[in-house]
């Protein structure tokens, strides 16, 4: 099982904390009126998974805590690991990619290097577990962003080399957005990459899928 410490804690009805790390569609509460593309905190990805661990573990205290900045890369994120201690985090969802394929590229084996890093660094300093999440990607049918699929295969080999959970938003987005034909549907424009209150609620919908999927064995 990639997330032993989550599940045990849920077991024992103990408190879990959750960390959302990551870039801007992870970022709350760090500028004025930013959620990620949603248009509150509430109907962020990672607000709206804490209510849906919550109803899956009515006796557990969780909480969810934003650990993103804007505009940053893999790269840019491992540089600020050591910010993770004050979360004294049990489960960390690492989201980064966005930039490494748009605003701030990098090659795809140096992104796979950085996260398998965090995954790695994150159990070992502060015993949490950890699940990488691929970037969601850009519209495939109005592109802007380059190498994404090689940068996502990137995540989930990071994934596997640190025995880290993995959960794959690219394909989830791309299967809601009929490969993009309705892009806007779950996004604040025809190429942004943000998504919208839809979208977050896509995001947490499979991301939880994910951890459950983890947790069950199934």
């Amino acid at each position: 099982m990639p997330l032993p410490h989550t599940a045990r804690l849920l077991h024992e009805n103990t408190p879990l904390r959750v960390v959302c790390y990551g870039d801007s569609i992870s970022e709350v509460g760090r500028s004025a009126n930013w959620y990620g593309g949603a248009t509150c905190r509430e109907a962020n990805w990672g607000s709206r998974l804490a209510g849906l661990l919550r109803a899956a573990y009515p006796g557990a205290e969780i909480t969810v805590r934003h650990f993103g900045i804007g505009g940053q890369n893999a790269y840019e994120g491992l540089g600020r690991l050591d910010g993770l201690a004050a979360y004294t985090p049990d489960l960390v969802l690492v989201a980064f990619g966005a930039n490494d394929t748009g605003w701030h590229p990098l090659p795809p084996e140096a992104t796979q290097l950085a996260l398998h890093t965090i995954a790695q660094w994150t159990t070992e300093r502060y015993g949490a577990d950890v699940m990488l999440m691929s970037t969601g990607g850009d519209n495939p049918l109005r592109p802007k962003h380059t190498h994404v699929a090689e940068t996502v295969q990137a995540t989930r080999d990071a994934a596997a080399a640190a025995g880290a959970g993995y959960v794959d938003i690219r394909a989830a987005v791309l299967r809601a957005t009929e490969h993009g034909t309705r892009w806007t549907d779950y996004h604040n424009g025809p190429q942004d990459c943000h998504p919208n209150d839809a979208g977050h609620r896509l995001w947490a919908e499979t991301v939880f899928a994910a951890l459950q999927a983890a947790l069950t064995g199934r």
